[in-house]
């Protein structure tokens, strides 16, 4: 099978499954939101690997030059029509990102290892489009919080989403990184301690991180790059 015949089942697999009411969707809560805006910050030359149609990008884009690559066609033409941001067509599980070396100030990457291949192949990629002690900021979904964990005790999928190739939990993820970002931090954000929704209690930023890490719902992450 030909790379662009793969490229282009992978865009129809996301095409059809993003069009499922996806494509207006964001990921956590308001947390999770303020968390991301305020790790990023101004004045930034970004690249958001996985943009999809703007979701997260809306609350950080102003103020920074961004740049947007995803796999699924339909979401970039939504990027660029409600943001007005350049995009490119781009399949970053197996090609190589279209850009010179150290191009970037900093990275966006949420919410894209866990459907990866090859994760190993885009981290590289990254590495190297970022400048010297460039910065990469994503996340991937906590994948052994408790309330999974208590799914898979029971016999039950703790992973429903077709698109998941891949489960990390803080200490997975971090090895996942470390070939090549350093100052690795990890947040553990969003989700509840018990319960959900208003009524929930939620996970709490000042608690203990081993306590965030069994419960929260996502993981971002801040890495420089080696």
């Amino acid at each position: 099978m030909s790379q662009s015949k793969s490229k282009d089942q992978v865009a129809e697999f996301y095409e059809d499954f993003q069009s499922r009411g996806k494509y207006d969707y964001l990921y956590g809560d308001e947390a999770r939101k303020n968390l991301y805006v305020s790790l990023i910050g101004k004045g930034q030359k970004i690249l958001e690997v996985g943009c999809r149609a703007g979701n997260l990008t809306q609350y950080f884009h102003e103020g920074n030059d961004v740049i947007g690559i995803d796999v699924d066609r339909n979401a970039l033409k939504e990027f660029e029509k409600r943001l007005g941001l350049d995009s490119m067509w781009v399949d970053a599980d197996t090609e190589d990102f279209p850009f010179e070396d150290g191009h970037f100030d900093l990275v966006v990457f949420s919410e894209v290892m866990e459907h990866l291949r090859f994760p190993q192949k885009a981290l590289a990629e990254i590495a190297r489009v970022l400048r010297k002690d460039g910065r990469l900021v994503g996340s991937v979904p906590n994948a052994f919080r408790l309330r999974n964990r208590m799914k898979f005790l029971f016999g039950k999928p703790f992973e429903t989403d077709p698109s998941h190739l891949r489960s990390y939990s803080h200490l997975t993820l971090r090895k996942e990184l470390t070939p090549h970002f350093e100052q690795i931090e990890i947040h553990p954000i969003s989700g509840h301690l018990l319960g959900g929704g208003r009524r929930g209690i939620p996970v709490y930023t000042w608690l203990p991180f081993r306590v965030r890490a069994l419960f929260a719902l996502d993981l971002i992450f801040v890495g420089i790059r080696k």
